[in-house]
């Protein structure tokens, strides 16, 4: 193998990041899980869009920006365009003035419309989340402001062409763990129609590779042919304990 195709986890960080920068139709792409939120602390939230940072998530963020000075200058910076993945993105953009910022539909997979009408802890919904799995029906949508498993496979599929179409070489994407965890899940191996089954695999794949707070995912994608290299690289940031949810 090419070393654009594969890398050691024991490879020193600066040689993972400098040499990543020269492999011509590879583009690299950071994709960050927003600091730790309001959710993610076990406190109380209402609409999912609106969540913020915690004072460690703001940390997270500026960490994140330091890492980036030091390794990896961006020529384009994504974000969804919930408030936390904004909020964590900012001082990344305060780093790199000129560099364009974008809004992708990189959002957080949403499938309990309960979650927009009081505010609840990730605690209390924890049964409403296990018994959507158990139903595993990628076409179920729970009501207004929640989507279908279909229908958020679809949005990653769209933004994975779109990694796919870029000319650019070195992109940061400020999202989400589902929505991270959903775009390495496919760039291994895409099922194509989805169903129960591969609704249950996503699940399995979620569960078997959290994601912290705050953290990196690097992927390599081949912009002529169907190529992906997912790489962990959470140890660049120092990592704490976190809850998992939004």
């Amino acid at each position: 193998m090419t070393y654009c195709e594969y890398h050691n986890e024991n490879v020193l960080l600066g040689q993972i990041i400098d040499k990543g920068n020269g492999c011509g139709d590879m583009p690299t792409i950071l994709l960050f899980r927003h600091g730790k939120s309001q959710s993610n602390a076990g406190l109380p939230t209402l609409d999912p869009e609106f969540v913020e940072l915690t004072g460690e998530g703001f940390k997270q963020a500026e960490d994140i920006a330091r890492f980036l000075k030091a390794h990896f200058s961006p020529d384009l910076i994504v974000t969804s365009s919930y408030r936390r993945t904004k909020q964590t993105a900012k001082p990344t953009k305060l780093a790199f003035p000129i560099v364009p910022e974008v809004e992708w539909p990189v959002h957080e997979f949403t499938y309990l419309s309960s979650m927009h009408e009081e505010r609840s802890t990730a605690e209390y919904r924890r049964p409403l989340v296990n018994a959507y799995w158990e139903t595993c029906n990628p076409s179920y949508i729970d009501g207004p402001g929640s989507e279908s498993f279909e229908q958020f496979i679809g949005r990653v599929r769209e933004v994975k062409l779109r990694l796919k179409s870029t000319a650019l070489d070195k992109i940061v994407v400020f999202s989400h763990e589902q929505f991270i965890s959903a775009l390495l899940w496919l760039s291994k191996r895409d099922p194509g129609d989805l169903s129960p089954e591969s609704m249950e695999n996503f699940r399995a794949f979620l569960e078997a590779h959290p994601i912290p707070n705050g953290t990196p995912r690097r992927l390599r994608i081949r912009r002529r042919r169907e190529n992906q290299q997912p790489e962990h690289i959470s140890h660049l940031i120092e990592q704490k304990p976190v809850l998992v949810g939004w």
